[in-house]
This record gives structure tokens, sequence and C-alpha cells, in this order.
């Protein structure tokens, strides 16, 4: 009775719980990516590369500086001069001004300039995949976990059509027994296969707390809060295997990265070799020298003026340390190069392996969908015979037990396509539009 009591309990709590907790697949998706902290810091570290890109950080303008001293002094003078003249004063003031404004650019540096801002430019390429990665790993997460839900709602269904069964089960078994046609180890037994129907449908109930805990906790929710899975059925694409090893290239994100890695090595052979060639910067400056005295030969010396130049650096030798980093830089692209193709080969196989359970668990669903049909039928036929004396307990139970299985198979075989069509489509970044 307690357990019977649990089960209309926990059905009329889900009945009044408010339509807000209802959620599709789109819903927690969205409130997931609004939420995860993952996302937001990955997002952050894209609007550094961001403002990072720009022909400024690469080195592309001039640098200005202005500087200006004014100096105070009071000083003791005893000067002697060629023509036998001297000055003796003390407590003389001077005053000394200088301010000068600096301007250095860098006309030619061997293209390393725009060699800087294509790497700045990969870097922003990478940090928008690891962001979109990012993303999709968090949208994964979520459907796997709100379809296991669904998963387990369903089995909540077809265990409680099992326990009205076993019901049905135990009035005719207690009647037969009433009326002295059947035994009392019939009537027991049906009796003990209900009461374990009722404790593994209690077990699902305490499966499903779990799940929606978990489910709360990647929508940053509380674990307690109400949800609901409003999707009552799974969602499996139909999945073509050669055109999604076509897109592995072009849209896996781990592949992705690994090109981009690919080409930040070449982009670093660019600014290595251009270390090796001569430069060219452009020097110009403003002066004011102004010095003020109350004594002494020169009471007033000012000077004045712009001035520009033009200074080339060439370097002769560097102990072939630029020798030494294009080697490197050399093995390190065909180091990456076979990195990608390492790669390829793992994400196919993932994906072949993806592929083929994907398959099976749809032509197991079809089986399975046949086989519940068949149970059902079969209980039926059973639960007449046995309520018409033509059979025994054994043959009823053994009707059930087909039929709950079958039906668990079915579900199960469902939502392990599910799961591997989702597995599939996260490899090629494609979960977002699923």
């Amino acid at each position: 009775m307690p357990i019977r009591f649990l089960i209309i309990s926990f059905l009329f709590i889900n009945a009044s719980v408010s339509q807000d907790s209802m959620l599709t697949a789109k819903d927690v998706v969205d409130i997931a990516v609004k939420e995860n902290l993952d996302i937001q810091i990955a997002q952050s570290d894209v609007e550094i590369a961001r403002i990072s890109n720009n022909w400024g950080n690469a080195g592309m303008f001039p640098t200005i500086a202005a500087q200006a001293t004014n100096t105070e002094a009071v000083s003791n003078l005893n000067q002697k001069l060629n023509n036998g003249n001297s000055i003796q004063r003390n407590n003389v003031s001077n005053n000394s001004l200088n301010a000068n404004l600096t301007l250095s650019w860098r006309i030619y540096n061997g293209m390393r300039i725009r060699s800087t801002k294509e790497r700045f430019e990969i870097i922003e390429k990478m940090g928008n995949i690891a962001f979109k990665q990012q993303v999709d790993q968090v949208i994964f997460d979520v459907l796997s976990v709100y379809y296991n839900l669904v998963r387990l709602n369903k089995q909540v269904n077809s265990t409680i059509a099992i326990i009205d069964f076993s019901r049905e089960r135990v009035k005719i078994a207690e009647t037969r027994f009433n009326v002295g046609s059947g035994t009392k180890t019939d009537m027991l037994q049906a009796k003990i296969d209900l009461n374990t129907q009722e404790v593994n449908l209690q077990n699902i109930y305490r499966q499903i707390s779990v799940t929606k805990a978990s489910l709360n906790n990647l929508l940053k929710r509380k674990p307690s809060e109400p949800i609901q899975a409003k999707e009552e059925q799974f969602r499996i694409p139909n999945i073509e295997l050669e055109e999604i090893f076509k897109k592995i290239d072009e849209q896996n994100f781990q592949m992705l990265m690994a090109h981009q890695t690919k080409l930040n090595l070449a982009n670093d052979r660019k600014i290595i070799y251009s270390q090796k060639l001569p430069t060219l910067t452009l020097n110009s400056s403003a002066f004011l020298n102004r010095t003020i005295s109350s004594a002494g030969l020169f009471l007033t010396n000012q000077t004045y003026g712009p001035n520009v130049g033009l200074t080339i650096g060439v370097p002769i030798f560097q102990s072939n340390i630029n020798k030494t980093q294009l080697r490197v830089n050399t093995v390190q692209q065909k180091q990456q190069t076979l990195e990608i193709e390492s790669l390829r080969a793992r994400i196919q196989r993932d994906i072949y392996i993806a592929f083929q359970e994907y398959q099976n668990a749809i032509q197991a669903a079809k089986v399975e969908e046949s086989n519940v049909k068949l149970a059902e039928e079969n209980n039926k036929i059973s639960t007449e015979r046995f309520r018409k004396l033509q059979s025994n307990s054994i043959e009823l139970r053994q009707a059930q037990l087909s039929l709950n299985e079958a039906q668990d198979r079915y579900i199960n075989a469902q939502y392990r396509a599910h799961i591997a069509a989702t597995s599939i489509l996260f490899t090629i970044g494609e979960i977002s539009n699923f």
C-alpha cells in the first residue's frame, strides 16, 4: 500500500507542476548555452583575441613620445675667462628647460609586421573555434541528460502498464484460489511479481530524480528545481556515413584547430626568416634646450629645431640561431602534418564505431517494436486463458515478463540510436542544428 500511495503522489505532483517546468529539448539547450560559465569564459577569450587583432598591436604604426624637464638651481659662481677677467658671485639662480618630441617608425623589417598580424588573425580564428566547440559540448551534455530523462519517462509508462497487468493477474489468482480452482502458490507468486514491479517503478522514479538534478545542474539551477521533459519521443535523424566523412576536415573542431596550428607554424617561419633581413627605421625629433642664468658667461643659451634620420640595421652573424629555428620549424610542420593525419584517422574510427552502434540500435528498435506488439497480444491471450482456467500462472507470468523485457529493449534501443546519432553530429559540428 505505501508504494502505491507513493506512485499516486508522484503522479499528482507531476500533474501539478507549473507549466514553466515543462521544457522542450530546445528550451534546455537555450538555457544551458546562456547560463554555462565555461561558454562565458570561452567567449571572453574570443573577445580578448578580437581586441588584440589589430595593426597597431602588430607594430605597424610609429611610436611617438614627448618629454620635458625643467630644473631650478641656486649655485655659487667662480669663472676665469681667457682674457684675464674673472666672475665670482654667490647665490646665482639658474633655470634649465629641456623638451623633446621623438618619433620612431620601423618602415621595413622583413615583412614581420604582416606576419605578426596574420598570427593574430589565426589566434582569433582559434578562439572562435574553441568557443563553438565549447558551445557544442554543452549542447551534447544537455541533450544526453535530457533524452535520458525521456527514456526514463517512457520506462515509467511501460512499467505502470505492466503493474496494471500484474494487478489483474493477482485478482484472477485470488479468485481462482478462493473458489478452489487455483493454488495458493499461484496467488502468492502473482503478489510477489506485482511487488517487484512496484519496486522497479520506485527505482525508476529515483533515477528520474537524480537525472533531473543533473539536468538542473547543467542549467545552473537548484537541484530540486521542478523540471519536466516535454518531449515524449526520441529524435533519430537519417545519417549517411560517406557524407559524414566528407565533413570531417571542414567541420570537426579538433581538425579545424589542428589546421590552424599548422598555419600558425607556417606563419612562425615567416617571422623567424624576417630576423635575417635588414631593417629600416625612420627617426625624427623636435627639441628645445634653454638655459637661463643670472650671472656667468652666458646669461641665456637656447637651441631648438627638428631633425630626421634613417637607421639601417643589417644582421651579420647571429650564431646560427635563425638557421636552427628554421630547421626546428620545418620538423614541427612535418610533425603537425602527421598529427593531422593521425587525428583524421581517429575521428573516422570513432565515427565508424558510432555509426555501427547507430545502425545496430535502429535495427534492434525495429525488431523490438514488433516484439512489443507480439508480446502485448501474447499477454492478452495468456490473461484470458488464465482467467478461463485454460493455463497456469507460469504461462501468464512468462508472458508478462516477455512484454516487460520487450518494452525495455525497445526503449533502450531507441535511446542508443539517439545517443549514437547525437555523438556523430557532435563530432562533425552539427549538433547545434539537431
